[in-house]
């Protein structure tokens, strides 16, 4: 996992919280947890982390996320890894809870921290070849296998998270009432493309509600050459339909550029290897329609995500904005609204191909 070289300043005093976790054993046996090297990690938008020592991922949650979601996360990764699906296992505190609370509002630790255990294997942003993504498939099948059947009432949940309509109607809203935005010339024509793409995209399936990752992008998987050996980022964890989780992932992993790239391009060789992987894993229990979805649902995702992306322009709150690379919010995100509504654009032309890979 990549690190960010930091000067020993920039790097809080973590104390208040590792003192509130038993001993841990970095691989010379078990040291107090304060005592091991906190290095922050690169990559992440969201979560604020750092390499604990060498064996261990110290975690504060963004705000997005109650505490209560390391519940759901506690629960449900023993029956993953009994599975053989290599995911984190996340350390009670002393108080035998899966997460510390600062409650301070003041305090500069206040929130939710957690300890994980950290998997082996390096994160990529983009994939390198077909066989990457067939590994990268068949992962996601054991995870979906592995989850099948449970029984789980999640303690945390985000509503409405893939309720595309609701995105839609935010973007039209907000395209309306916010004209005087120093963006909304930009933002409007664009989101009038998205709106009409959408009308004209046909009804959501009803398809069965599985238990699902949620936020399968690429570097939500752990890369040792060709072979996947960890799944990650499990805070999203949910009950949805196999067509947006599945959309998602190949959006991300198929796209030839970066989601702020102005020419995305949608590979479908990569799809191609995705579907190698993760549909005989998945033979035995996925539905047809479920199947048949999968194409349909990547436009989907990237025309939801092309409504989320140019809402945000116009509100500028996004929390994943890159300061050392775009000067506001708004335009960092007006760029990743441009960037999905391209790549919708060109799954769409190649939807055939994408649905007869998916019916093989």
């Amino acid at each position: 996992m990549p690190t960010l070289p930091v000067q020993p300043d920039q790097v809080p005093d973590l104390q208040p919280v590792l003192r509130h976790f038993d001993d841990l054993d970095d691989g010379n046996g078990a040291v107090a947890a304060h005592t091991l090297a906190t290095v922050p990690v690169s990559g992440g938008l969201i979560n604020a982390t750092y390499a604990l020592g060498q064996h261990f991922i110290l975690q504060r949650l963004h705000r997005i996320f109650a505490p209560e979601v390391n519940a759901d996360i506690a629960a449900l990764t023993p029956i993953l890894r009994a599975a053989g699906v290599p995911v984190p296992a996340i350390l009670p505190s002393r108080a035998g809870q899966p997460w510390v609370y600062i409650d301070d509002a003041e305090h500069p630790l206040h929130g939710a921290w957690r300890i994980l255990t950290r998997l082996a294997g390096h994160t990529r942003h983009q994939l390198a070849n077909p066989a990457q993504a067939q590994a990268a498939g068949a992962m996601v099948g054991r995870f979906h296998s592995a989850l099948l059947g449970c029984d789980h009432r999640f303690a945390f949940t985000r509503p409405g998270a893939h309720d595309t309509a609701i995105h839609m109607a935010k973007l039209l809203k907000n395209v309306t009432e916010l004209s005087q935005h120093r963006l909304h010339a930009q933002v409007a024509p664009l989101a009038a493309q998205v709106l009409q793409r959408w009308a004209r995209w046909g009804s959501v399936p009803s398809l069965p509600s599985r238990l699902i990752h949620g936020d399968l992008k690429v570097s939500n998987l752990l890369f040792d050459g060709d072979t996947v050996c960890g799944v990650i980022d499990l805070d999203t964890m949910a009950h949805g339909s196999l067509d947006m989780e599945l959309g998602d992932a190949m959006r991300s992993w198929c796209n030839a550029t970066t989601e702020d790239d102005p020419a995305p391009c949608f590979v479908v060789d990569t799809f191609a290897g995705a579907m190698r992987g993760y549909l005989p894993v998945t033979h035995g229990w996925l539905s047809a329609a479920e199947r048949q979805a999968i194409a349909n649902g990547t436009e989907r995702i990237c025309l939801e995500l092309a409504a989320r992306f140019l809402t945000d322009a116009l509100l500028e709150n996004y929390f994943g904005f890159e300061p050392l690379r775009y000067s506001t919010r708004g335009d960092h995100n007006l760029v990743r609204g441009r960037n999905q509504l391209l790549l919708a654009a060109d799954v769409a032309l190649k939807l055939p191909q994408l649905q007869a890979i998916t019916q093989l």
